[in-house]
């Protein structure tokens, strides 16, 4: 069951509320409280749900699950690898079990959240998305984070 929202209103979610996971309604608020800043809801096609073929595994995917189980957010003031770090342990903390930055997004850095059911909090699924040579790569979320980052 979802706890009342306080962060976010249905409306932000689109054609996808119907289908978004309770666990990840409560996932996006509880990590909007630790953020302590507005997080705003991807408006690109795919930053939340998505229709794919059966078993591709992307956590958007709702003909895989029956049910939107990612999201890709813009975090306020998430400007340098120690805010990733920070965000990082607010998606922890806030019960994420897929966590990803991308730092080659507009209007500004962006993470991906999800809750894969085959992870926990404690181990979740991380990677970055960088802009390298005018392509997008994905690396490990060590690439973005600051020197001496400890995943934990």
């Amino acid at each position: 069951m979802t706890k009342e929202l306080e962060h976010f209103k249905p409306v932000e979610f689109g054609e996808w509320w119907p289908l978004m996971s309770p666990k990840l309604l409560n996932v996006l608020d509880n990590f909007r409280e630790e953020w302590g800043a507005p997080c705003v809801v991807s408006p690109a096609p795919g930053g939340l749900g998505r229709r794919l073929d059966q078993g591709v595994m992307s956590q958007h995917n709702v003909n895989q699950w029956g049910e939107v189980r990612a999201a890709d957010i813009f975090p306020t003031g998430m400007n340098t690898p120690e805010d990733f770090a920070r965000a990082f342990e607010c998606a922890k903390a806030a019960g994420a079990t897929g966590f990803g930055v991308y730092t080659d997004t507009s209007p500004s850095n962006m993470v991906h959240i999800d809750v894969r059911e085959d992870r926990t909090p404690d181990k979740p699924a991380t990677w970055s998305r960088v802009m390298k040579d005018g392509k997008r790569e994905y690396l490990g979320l060590f690439a973005v984070m600051p020197k001496g980052w400890q995943h934990g």
